[in-house]
Protein backbone atom coordinates (compact mmCIF):
# COMPACT_ATOMS: atom_id res chain seq x y z
CA UNK A 1 0.00 0.00 0.00
CA UNK A 2 2.83 2.37 0.88
CA UNK A 3 4.44 1.66 -2.50
CA UNK A 4 1.17 2.53 -4.22
CA UNK A 5 0.96 5.91 -2.46
CA UNK A 6 4.59 6.59 -3.26
CA UNK A 7 3.88 6.04 -6.98
CA UNK A 8 0.84 8.32 -6.79
CA UNK A 9 2.87 10.99 -5.01
CA UNK A 10 5.68 10.74 -7.55
CA UNK A 11 3.25 11.03 -10.47
CA UNK A 12 1.57 14.02 -8.84
CA UNK A 13 4.89 15.76 -8.32
CA UNK A 14 5.80 15.23 -11.95
CA UNK A 15 2.42 16.54 -13.08
CA UNK A 16 2.63 19.63 -10.90
CA UNK A 17 6.08 20.34 -12.28
CA UNK A 18 4.93 19.97 -15.89
CA UNK A 19 4.96 23.03 -18.08
CA UNK A 20 3.37 20.91 -20.77
CA UNK A 21 2.64 17.29 -21.64
CA UNK A 22 3.35 15.68 -25.01
CA UNK A 23 1.12 12.85 -26.24
CA UNK A 24 0.68 10.92 -29.46
CA UNK A 25 -2.14 12.67 -31.31
CA UNK A 26 -3.98 9.33 -31.56
CA UNK A 27 -4.46 9.46 -27.78
CA UNK A 28 -4.95 13.20 -27.28
CA UNK A 29 -8.34 13.50 -25.55
CA UNK A 30 -7.96 16.91 -23.91
CA UNK A 31 -9.71 20.00 -25.22
CA UNK A 32 -7.28 22.31 -23.40
CA UNK A 33 -4.92 24.71 -25.13
CA UNK A 34 -2.10 23.10 -27.02
CA UNK A 35 -0.39 22.67 -30.36
CA UNK A 36 0.15 19.79 -32.76
CA UNK A 37 3.45 19.04 -34.43
CA UNK A 38 4.67 16.48 -36.95
CA UNK A 39 7.90 14.64 -37.43
CA UNK A 40 9.00 14.38 -41.07
CA UNK A 41 9.12 11.30 -43.27
CA UNK A 42 11.35 10.95 -46.30
CA UNK A 43 10.37 10.77 -49.96
CA UNK A 44 12.77 9.21 -52.44
CA UNK A 45 12.80 10.65 -55.95
CA UNK A 46 14.19 8.36 -58.64
CA UNK A 47 14.90 10.07 -61.98
CA UNK A 48 15.92 7.83 -64.87
CA UNK A 49 17.47 8.99 -68.12
CA UNK A 50 16.19 6.38 -70.54
CA UNK A 51 17.37 5.85 -74.12
CA UNK A 52 14.61 4.26 -76.16
CA UNK A 53 15.51 2.68 -79.49
CA UNK A 54 12.60 1.85 -81.80
CA UNK A 55 13.14 -0.40 -84.81
CA UNK A 56 10.62 -0.08 -87.67
CA UNK A 57 10.44 -2.63 -90.46
CA UNK A 58 10.53 -1.19 -93.97
CA UNK A 59 7.45 -1.62 -96.19
CA UNK A 60 9.51 -3.59 -98.77
CA UNK A 61 11.69 -5.54 -96.31
CA UNK A 62 10.64 -8.84 -97.91
CA UNK A 63 12.45 -7.79 -101.12
CA UNK A 64 15.65 -6.56 -99.43
CA UNK A 65 17.63 -9.73 -100.18
CA UNK A 66 16.58 -10.15 -103.81
CA UNK A 67 16.40 -6.55 -105.00
CA UNK A 68 18.80 -4.68 -102.71
CA UNK A 69 21.21 -7.57 -102.20
CA UNK A 70 21.48 -7.28 -98.43
CA UNK A 71 20.59 -9.37 -95.39
CA UNK A 72 21.23 -6.48 -93.01
CA UNK A 73 17.72 -5.15 -92.52
CA UNK A 74 15.13 -4.87 -89.74
CA UNK A 75 12.93 -7.94 -89.71
CA UNK A 76 10.41 -6.93 -87.01
CA UNK A 77 9.16 -3.86 -85.18
CA UNK A 78 10.59 -3.74 -81.67
CA UNK A 79 11.69 -1.42 -78.87
CA UNK A 80 14.84 -1.57 -76.77
CA UNK A 81 15.24 0.28 -73.47
CA UNK A 82 18.61 1.31 -72.07
CA UNK A 83 18.97 3.25 -68.80
CA UNK A 84 21.75 5.81 -69.41
CA UNK A 85 21.67 7.62 -66.08
CA UNK A 86 20.12 7.52 -62.60
CA UNK A 87 19.68 10.32 -60.09
CA UNK A 88 18.39 9.65 -56.56
CA UNK A 89 17.28 12.53 -54.34
CA UNK A 90 15.66 12.60 -50.89
CA UNK A 91 13.01 15.06 -49.80
CA UNK A 92 10.73 15.28 -46.78
CA UNK A 93 7.11 15.87 -45.91
CA UNK A 94 4.89 15.52 -42.84
CA UNK A 95 4.50 12.00 -41.51
CA UNK A 96 0.79 11.47 -40.72
CA UNK A 97 1.81 8.56 -38.47
CA UNK A 98 4.05 10.81 -36.36
CA UNK A 99 1.67 13.54 -35.17
CA UNK A 100 1.89 14.70 -31.55
CA UNK A 101 -0.08 17.03 -29.28
CA UNK A 102 1.55 19.39 -26.79
CA UNK A 103 -0.91 20.31 -24.02
CA UNK A 104 0.03 23.29 -21.87
CA UNK A 105 -0.52 23.05 -18.15
CA UNK A 106 -2.62 26.07 -17.23
CA UNK A 107 -1.80 25.63 -13.52
CA UNK A 108 1.93 25.75 -14.02
CA UNK A 109 3.60 29.04 -13.14
CA UNK A 110 6.81 28.13 -14.91
CA UNK A 111 7.88 29.67 -18.18
CA UNK A 112 6.76 27.68 -21.24
CA UNK A 113 9.53 27.39 -23.88
CA UNK A 114 9.02 28.72 -27.37
CA UNK A 115 8.18 26.10 -30.03
CA UNK A 116 9.20 26.82 -33.63
CA UNK A 117 7.15 24.85 -36.17
CA UNK A 118 7.38 25.30 -39.94
CA UNK A 119 4.45 26.11 -42.23
CA UNK A 120 3.64 22.42 -42.71
CA UNK A 121 3.64 21.67 -38.99
CA UNK A 122 7.06 20.00 -38.65
CA UNK A 123 8.90 20.87 -35.45
CA UNK A 124 12.17 22.74 -35.94
CA UNK A 125 13.25 24.03 -32.51
CA UNK A 126 12.30 24.39 -28.84
CA UNK A 127 13.53 27.20 -26.58
CA UNK A 128 14.69 29.52 -29.37
CA UNK A 129 13.13 32.87 -30.22
CA UNK A 130 14.21 32.44 -33.83
CA UNK A 131 16.00 29.77 -35.80
CA UNK A 132 19.77 30.36 -35.78
CA UNK A 133 21.33 31.55 -39.02
CA UNK A 134 22.58 28.85 -41.36
CA UNK A 135 19.96 26.25 -40.45
CA UNK A 136 19.23 24.14 -43.52
CA UNK A 137 15.76 24.24 -45.01
CA UNK A 138 13.63 21.23 -45.74
CA UNK A 139 14.05 19.49 -49.10
CA UNK A 140 10.67 19.24 -50.77
CA UNK A 141 9.32 18.04 -54.12
CA UNK A 142 6.49 19.49 -56.21
CA UNK A 143 5.26 16.07 -57.38
CA UNK A 144 4.23 17.64 -60.69
CA UNK A 145 7.31 16.66 -62.66
CA UNK A 146 5.65 14.52 -65.31
CA UNK A 147 7.36 11.99 -67.50
CA UNK A 148 9.10 13.72 -70.39
CA UNK A 149 9.15 11.77 -73.61
CA UNK A 150 10.35 12.79 -77.05
CA UNK A 151 8.20 12.02 -80.06
CA UNK A 152 9.18 8.88 -81.95
CA UNK A 153 6.87 9.22 -84.96
CA UNK A 154 8.21 7.58 -88.11
CA UNK A 155 7.21 7.71 -91.76
CA UNK A 156 8.47 6.25 -95.03
CA UNK A 157 8.61 7.83 -98.45
CA UNK A 158 5.68 6.72 -100.59
CA UNK A 159 5.94 5.08 -104.01
CA UNK A 160 2.94 6.30 -105.99
CA UNK A 161 1.10 4.30 -108.62
CA UNK A 162 2.19 5.19 -112.16
CA UNK A 163 -0.55 6.92 -114.21
CA UNK A 164 -1.40 5.22 -117.48
CA UNK A 165 -0.48 7.12 -120.64
CA UNK A 166 -3.28 9.03 -122.31
CA UNK A 167 -4.71 7.63 -125.53
CA UNK A 168 -5.35 10.32 -128.17
CA UNK A 169 -8.39 8.43 -129.51
CA UNK A 170 -9.89 8.19 -126.05
CA UNK A 171 -9.36 11.90 -125.47
CA UNK A 172 -11.13 12.77 -128.72
CA UNK A 173 -14.04 10.61 -127.66
CA UNK A 174 -14.24 12.54 -124.36
CA UNK A 175 -12.85 9.73 -122.24
CA UNK A 176 -10.19 11.95 -120.59
CA UNK A 177 -7.35 10.60 -118.44
CA UNK A 178 -7.36 7.03 -117.30
CA UNK A 179 -7.08 6.08 -113.63
CA UNK A 180 -3.54 5.27 -112.34
CA UNK A 181 -2.41 1.74 -112.81
CA UNK A 182 -2.47 -0.19 -109.53
CA UNK A 183 1.05 -1.57 -109.03
CA UNK A 184 1.83 -4.59 -106.95
CA UNK A 185 4.05 -4.32 -103.89
CA UNK A 186 6.94 -5.94 -105.75
CA UNK A 187 6.53 -3.53 -108.68
CA UNK A 188 6.75 -0.59 -106.28
CA UNK A 189 9.85 -2.12 -104.71
CA UNK A 190 11.47 -2.31 -108.17
CA UNK A 191 10.59 1.36 -108.78
CA UNK A 192 12.36 2.19 -105.49
CA UNK A 193 15.47 0.29 -106.65
CA UNK A 194 15.44 2.13 -110.00
CA UNK A 195 15.18 5.43 -108.14
CA UNK A 196 18.14 4.52 -105.93
CA UNK A 197 20.21 3.77 -109.04
CA UNK A 198 19.22 7.10 -110.62
CA UNK A 199 20.18 9.02 -107.46
CA UNK A 200 23.54 7.27 -107.28
CA UNK A 201 24.24 8.00 -110.94
CA UNK A 202 23.29 11.67 -110.54
CA UNK A 203 25.46 11.96 -107.43
CA UNK A 204 28.44 10.37 -109.23
CA UNK A 205 28.02 12.71 -112.20
CA UNK A 206 27.90 15.64 -109.81
CA UNK A 207 31.10 14.87 -107.93
CA UNK A 208 33.04 13.57 -110.94
CA UNK A 209 32.39 16.69 -113.01
CA UNK A 210 30.69 14.87 -115.90
CA UNK A 211 28.13 17.68 -116.18
CA UNK A 212 30.96 20.23 -116.63
CA UNK A 213 29.03 22.75 -114.54
CA UNK A 214 30.74 24.63 -111.72
CA UNK A 215 28.33 24.50 -108.78
CA UNK A 216 30.86 26.13 -106.46
CA UNK A 217 30.26 25.79 -102.74
CA UNK A 218 26.76 24.36 -103.26
CA UNK A 219 28.08 20.99 -104.45
CA UNK A 220 28.47 19.72 -100.86
CA UNK A 221 24.92 20.76 -100.04
CA UNK A 222 23.60 19.03 -103.17
CA UNK A 223 25.51 15.81 -102.44
CA UNK A 224 24.28 15.73 -98.85
CA UNK A 225 20.68 16.08 -99.99
CA UNK A 226 21.09 13.36 -102.60
CA UNK A 227 22.55 10.99 -100.03
CA UNK A 228 19.72 11.77 -97.61
CA UNK A 229 17.17 11.05 -100.36
CA UNK A 230 18.97 7.82 -101.23
CA UNK A 231 18.84 6.73 -97.59
CA UNK A 232 15.11 7.40 -97.51
CA UNK A 233 14.59 4.99 -100.40
CA UNK A 234 16.98 2.43 -98.91
CA UNK A 235 15.00 2.55 -95.64
CA UNK A 236 12.01 1.18 -97.58
CA UNK A 237 13.95 -2.09 -97.55
CA UNK A 238 16.25 -1.87 -94.52
CA UNK A 239 13.80 -0.12 -92.18
CA UNK A 240 14.43 2.75 -89.77
CA UNK A 241 15.99 3.05 -86.33
CA UNK A 242 14.76 5.96 -84.20
CA UNK A 243 16.40 6.82 -80.87
CA UNK A 244 14.97 9.12 -78.24
CA UNK A 245 16.04 10.12 -74.74
CA UNK A 246 13.37 10.32 -72.06
CA UNK A 247 13.29 11.52 -68.45
CA UNK A 248 11.13 9.41 -66.15
CA UNK A 249 10.50 10.33 -62.50
CA UNK A 250 9.20 8.06 -59.75
CA UNK A 251 8.42 9.01 -56.15
CA UNK A 252 8.66 6.42 -53.40
CA UNK A 253 7.48 6.91 -49.80
CA UNK A 254 8.80 3.90 -47.87
CA UNK A 255 6.74 2.48 -45.05
CA UNK A 256 8.20 1.32 -41.74
CA UNK A 257 7.27 -2.27 -42.62
CA UNK A 258 9.48 -2.10 -45.74
CA UNK A 259 12.71 -1.35 -43.84
CA UNK A 260 14.26 -4.63 -45.01
CA UNK A 261 12.25 -5.51 -48.07
CA UNK A 262 11.48 -4.77 -51.71
CA UNK A 263 9.21 -2.03 -53.06
CA UNK A 264 7.68 -2.00 -56.53
CA UNK A 265 8.45 1.36 -58.16
CA UNK A 266 7.15 1.22 -61.74
CA UNK A 267 7.48 -0.31 -65.18
CA UNK A 268 9.28 1.08 -68.23
CA UNK A 269 7.78 0.99 -71.73
CA UNK A 270 9.86 -2.04 -72.55
CA UNK A 271 8.05 -3.99 -69.84
CA UNK A 272 10.91 -4.25 -67.33
CA UNK A 273 10.00 -3.67 -63.69
CA UNK A 274 11.83 -1.20 -61.43
CA UNK A 275 12.15 -2.07 -57.74
CA UNK A 276 13.92 -0.69 -54.68
CA UNK A 277 15.46 -2.94 -52.06
CA UNK A 278 16.05 -1.49 -48.56
CA UNK A 279 18.50 -2.78 -45.96
CA UNK A 280 18.75 -1.20 -42.49
CA UNK A 281 20.04 -4.27 -40.59
CA UNK A 282 23.54 -2.96 -40.02
CA UNK A 283 22.51 0.52 -38.86
CA UNK A 284 19.52 0.06 -36.55
CA UNK A 285 20.20 -3.31 -34.94
CA UNK A 286 21.21 -1.74 -31.61
CA UNK A 287 18.26 0.65 -31.38
CA UNK A 288 15.23 -0.90 -29.73
CA UNK A 289 11.70 0.23 -30.49
CA UNK A 290 10.04 2.51 -27.94
CA UNK A 291 7.60 0.86 -25.57
CA UNK A 292 4.02 1.54 -26.67
CA UNK A 293 3.07 2.60 -23.12
CA UNK A 294 5.55 5.46 -23.31
CA UNK A 295 4.27 6.50 -26.72
CA UNK A 296 0.64 6.43 -25.66
CA UNK A 297 0.97 8.17 -22.29
CA UNK A 298 1.57 11.85 -21.63
CA UNK A 299 5.23 12.85 -21.29
CA UNK A 300 5.84 15.97 -19.15
CA UNK A 301 8.33 18.52 -20.48
CA UNK A 302 9.56 16.16 -23.17
CA UNK A 303 9.43 16.09 -26.97
CA UNK A 304 9.31 13.09 -29.24
CA UNK A 305 12.00 13.02 -31.90
CA UNK A 306 13.29 10.34 -34.26
CA UNK A 307 16.58 8.59 -34.85
CA UNK A 308 16.60 8.04 -38.65
CA UNK A 309 17.96 4.84 -40.14
CA UNK A 310 20.95 4.83 -42.45
CA UNK A 311 19.68 2.64 -45.27
CA UNK A 312 21.41 0.81 -48.09
CA UNK A 313 19.25 1.13 -51.20
CA UNK A 314 19.50 -0.99 -54.34
CA UNK A 315 17.58 -0.11 -57.49
CA UNK A 316 16.91 -3.02 -59.80
CA UNK A 317 15.67 -3.14 -63.39
CA UNK A 318 14.35 -6.60 -64.07
CA UNK A 319 16.96 -8.89 -62.52
CA UNK A 320 19.84 -6.40 -62.79
CA UNK A 321 21.03 -3.99 -60.08
CA UNK A 322 21.45 -0.65 -61.83
CA UNK A 323 22.57 1.47 -58.88
CA UNK A 324 23.17 1.40 -55.12
CA UNK A 325 23.19 4.29 -52.67
CA UNK A 326 23.17 4.87 -48.92
CA UNK A 327 20.30 7.12 -47.81
CA UNK A 328 18.91 8.37 -44.51
CA UNK A 329 15.28 7.28 -44.21
CA UNK A 330 13.52 8.84 -41.24
CA UNK A 331 10.49 6.55 -41.01
CA UNK A 332 12.71 3.46 -40.83
CA UNK A 333 14.15 4.80 -37.56
CA UNK A 334 12.90 4.75 -33.96
CA UNK A 335 11.16 7.33 -31.75
CA UNK A 336 12.83 8.71 -28.66
CA UNK A 337 12.20 11.42 -26.05
CA UNK A 338 14.33 14.44 -25.20
CA UNK A 339 13.78 16.66 -22.18
CA UNK A 340 13.36 20.37 -22.83
CA UNK A 341 13.60 21.29 -19.13
CA UNK A 342 16.16 24.12 -19.16
CA UNK A 343 17.34 22.94 -22.59
CA UNK A 344 17.27 24.49 -26.04
CA UNK A 345 16.71 21.93 -28.79
CA UNK A 346 17.30 22.06 -32.54
CA UNK A 347 15.88 19.42 -34.89
CA UNK A 348 16.87 18.37 -38.40
CA UNK A 349 13.76 19.36 -40.40
CA UNK A 350 14.36 16.60 -42.95
CA UNK A 351 14.67 13.70 -40.50
CA UNK A 352 13.25 14.76 -37.12
CA UNK A 353 16.60 14.00 -35.47
CA UNK A 354 17.90 16.16 -32.59
CA UNK A 355 20.94 18.05 -33.85
CA UNK A 356 21.71 20.42 -30.96
CA UNK A 357 21.02 20.46 -27.21
CA UNK A 358 22.20 23.52 -25.32
CA UNK A 359 21.43 25.39 -22.11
Amino acid sequence: MKKFFLIIALFASLTLDAQYVTTSAKNAQSQNDGIFYYLPRNVIKLELTVEETNYYIGPYAEFASNLLGTTDYIKENKTEINVKGIDIQVGSEIDPNALFFIEFDEKSKEFVPNFIIDQDGIICAVGYDNLPAGISLRNTFDYNEMEYKESTAVSFIEILDIPEEEDDDDEEEGGGKKAPKRMTKEEKAKVAIETIDKIRTACFDLVSGVQEVNFGNTITYMVDNMEALENEYISLFKGKTIKSTNKVCYYVIPDKSQANGNVWVGKLDGGETIKMQFDTKNTSANINAMDSDILNSGQPNKIFYRIPALTNVKVTLGNDVITTKTLTVSQFGELRLVSTKNNKILFNPNTGQVTTVSK
